[in-house]
């Protein structure tokens, strides 16, 4: 650590000393927390993870995040911690689980799993009795889907599964074991896989922000081409307006291609797909955005 500190550093260590001697904020200093973190210089970024230590480890949501004991940002297990609004009941970290729950991403992560919902609830109302197939890219934790299978057990829709953490489908298994006759699991990479099937819905909510534009547009074309006719595909990105971005980045290590709009357009312009197949709509916060392409 430098010698010199500036006023406002020494304030700040100060602060947090404070947080750490209650065991974690209160819910009046969270916005306190956010307009601080996003004030710290990327020159400072080490000190401040330093002070933040004692609750950056995998007992924390954002020190499991942080820590990345699975290898990776976004894990199934982290993102179910989300879903279940997971608090670590031990008094050193439970103020800090809770605040962690209050980040607008983490409210966002939870509307994309009920817009999941209702997306597959709308499917299936349309199917008329018939099978409707559905993949879902990045499957993580498949919570949506068995919280669809709870409230409507005599389902049309099939459900092809791809991830490429063991772990993942693991633990998606076990959840969902009433539901396997209409589950099947694939352990592999997005954009080796070919799919066997064309599908009626293809959903993403969480995995096309980990990869660069190029790599977007790549398997947009190439499963938009798996689609049945008046099929759908539609894929989460988080907006360039995430007032978490910055906390997630810096206590969380979590980086991810924040898109707007127009930037999701433009992709799938790029992909070559009609421009009135293309609209993108977003949860009631509007931190994620969702792109719908239609076959």
């Amino acid at each position: 650590m430098d010698n010199l500190k500036t006023t406002a550093e020494n304030e700040l260590e100060r602060f947090i000393a404070q947080l750490f001697a209650k065991n974690g904020p209160d819910k009046e200093e969270y916005q306190m927390i956010f307009d601080m973190v996003d004030q710290i210089p990327s020159g400072k970024i080490n000190r401040f993870r330093t002070a933040m230590k004692p609750i950056l480890n995998p007992n924390t949501i954002i020190g499991f995040s942080y820590t990345k004991p699975f290898g990776y940002n976004g894990d199934f297990f982290i993102i179910e911690k989300i879903y279940q609004q997971y608090v670590n009941p031990d008094k050193k970290y439970k103020k800090w689980d809770t605040y962690f729950h209050e980040f607008p991403a983490a409210i966002a992560v939870i509307n994309r799993k009920a817009l999941a919902i209702e997306i597959f609830e709308k499917l299936n109302k349309k199917s008329l009795g018939i099978k409707q197939n559905v993949m879902i890219l990045g499957s993580g934790p498949v919570s949506e889907t068995f919280e669809f299978f709870e409230k409507n057990p005599d389902s049309q829709l099939v459900f092809d599964m791809l991830d490429l953490d063991n772990r993942a489908i693991a633990y998606a298994k076990n959840k969902n074991k009433k539901y396997l006759k209409s589950m099947t699991f694939y352990n592999r990479n997005v954009i080796r896989h070919t799919p066997e099937r064309k599908y009626d819905l293809i959903w993403s909510a969480g995995l096309f922000d980990y990869f660069k534009g190029k790599h977007f547009v790549y398997l947009l074309k190439k499963y938009y081409e798996f689609l049945n006719e008046n099929g759908e595909m539609i894929i989460g990105n988080f907006n360039t307006e995430n007032p978490s971005r910055r906390i997630m980045e810096i206590l969380g290590d979590w980086f991810l291609y924040h898109r707007s709009e127009d930037e999701l357009k433009g992709f799938a312009l790029q992909a070559g797909i009609d421009e009135d197949k293309i609209e993108v709509f977003r949860e009631p916060l509007g931190i994620n955005l969702f792109l719908r392409v239609k076959k």
